[in-house]
């Protein structure tokens, strides 16, 4: 072979050598290429192994590591954004994110509830959603300062509202950079249940201020008769002014009392001392105490009680006073010589009591009233006989304590029924006591019951009170 030939020889070679090193070039480049491809297409190469030159192995491996990396923040990005609206749709206020044009970006379950809303409001600008031109007019106001606006804003008669709305909105910029906000941040507290229990402190007070102003200005009235003209007033005079007197002090006492009661049966004050009581011997203890008032209007008690009925699991104390309440009621609207039934029976791990009276009933119309606090039936009779409104109101707050239930059944002209449903005693041994030692306990219990000791100090006399 001559050396021309071994050159041409060797060329060709180094042309084969090329030639297979730049189609291997062009195959992984390919590859390289449809790696591409599907990570621009948001789909996850199958392979991202390069058999080619080390350059382009080391671009695929460092396509694979941008895209593992990647994936992982769309993961936290899909995790943060799902804990973000989870955040939301369990918020209780009511919150919403609104761009420049005034539109709903988003909007969680609460604000949709609160403002009576079909659908979630994303789309719609908020007076087009809500229709409450103060709440865009706050919008307007953060967009325009860059800063947090607050204010409260009261919906009466709102139309997609069931009741009366009453809200503190607070406008909060949410800025991209220093001082450009494109969004802000609505976040809607209901305070209503606040402002009703506002009203109805204002309305207990009213009441307070108006059952105290009048025995006070009879006090006042009949102190200055006596002292301007005690020596001029005939004996029989001076002792009817007295007994007006010592009337009106009574009820003062009784009200002041059943104030005083009401505030110890509230739950962070009130603690029960329960323990088993038998009904025969309870309700033969509240017929013997109210024997004079029965006598004088000559009506008779009833007891109905079945042999098997089980104890009550209540506070004595507090059970006299649910009782005297009712048992005194039923005597002042019963008619002279009508009976009076009181009936128990089993229901489940509860006992039925009902105390029954023919008397004159309550209407329809003030049935659902009557465990009001200060609220009368018949205003005028039940200010007479001393009743100062705050019975039932006691007698349900002590049955909730003991987590029973009252019921109230009455029709004008044919009498009254009251349901008290209370648990039954169902006392277990504790660990490693014995039979006797719980037949002991349930002993004391029953002589708690009766101690004479445990009788309330106040009789409220009004029906609906």
């Amino acid at each position: 072979m001559t050396l021309s030939h071994a050159l041409i020889f060797l060329l060709g070679l180094a042309l084969a050598a090329a030639l297979l090193q730049l189609f291997a070039w062009a195959r992984s480049a390919a590859k390289l290429e449809r790696i591409a491809e599907e990570i621009v297409h948001g789909r996850r190469p199958r392979s991202f192994v390069i058999f080619g030159p080390r350059s382009l192995f080391r671009v695929a491996s460092r396509l694979e590591t941008i895209l593992t990396a990647g994936e992982k923040l769309s993961e936290q990005v899909e995790q943060q954004g799902k804990n973000f609206h989870g955040v939301l749709r369990n918020m209780m206020e009511g919150v919403a994110i609104i761009d420049r044009d005034h539109r709903v970006e988003l909007a969680n379950e609460a604000l949709v509830r609160q403002f009576g809303l079909g659908s979630e409001p994303s789309g719609r600008t908020v007076l087009e959603s809500l229709r409450i031109a103060e709440i865009d007019r706050l919008i307007s106001e953060a967009f325009a300062r860059q800063e947090a606006r607050s204010g409260e804003i009261s919906l009466r008669g709102f139309p997609n509202s069931h009741a009366d709305l009453f809200l503190i909105v607070n406008a909060v910029p949410m800025q991209s950079k220093p001082g450009v906000a494109d969004q802000v941040l609505l976040v809607l507290h209901d305070i209503t249940e606040h402002k009703r229990n506002e009203e109805r402190q204002k309305e207990f007070l009213a009441n307070v201020s108006h059952e105290l102003r009048t025995p006070l200005s009879i006090f006042r009235g009949y102190v200055e008769t006596l002292l301007n003209g005690s020596s001029a007033l005939a004996p029989e005079e001076v002792q009817r002014v007295l007994k007006i007197l010592r009337r009106h002090s009574l009820r003062l006492s009784k009200l002041v009392n059943d104030l005083l009661t009401l505030s110890a049966l509230e739950p962070d004050r009130m603690s029960l001392e329960r323990s088993p009581v038998s009904l025969p011997h309870f309700l033969r203890r509240i017929e013997s105490d109210l024997r004079q008032p029965l006598q004088e209007k000559r009506i008779g008690i009833e007891i109905d009680l079945p042999q098997n009925l089980p104890k009550i699991d209540a506070d004595p104390f507090r059970l006299e006073q649910v009782f005297y309440n009712l048992v005194e009621n039923a005597i002042q609207y019963s008619e002279p010589g009508s009976p009076i039934r009181i009936r128990a029976r089993p229901e489940g791990n509860l006992v039925s009591i009902q105390v029954i009276d023919q008397g004159v009933g309550i209407s329809p119309r003030d049935l659902p009233h009557v465990f009001e606090r200060f609220y009368r039936v018949d205003k005028t009779r039940s200010r007479e006989a001393g009743g100062t409104g705050l019975g039932l109101s006691i007698v349900q707050r002590i049955v909730d304590l003991h987590h029973g239930r009252v019921q109230i059944a009455s029709e004008p002209g044919k009498g009254t029924t009251v349901t008290v449903l209370l648990p039954a005693w169902s006392a277990t041994l504790p660990a490693g006591a014995s039979a006797g030692q719980r037949t002991e306990r349930i002993a004391e219990g029953e002589s708690r019951a009766i101690a004479p000791e445990s009788r309330p100090t106040h009789r409220p006399l009004s029906r609906a009170s």
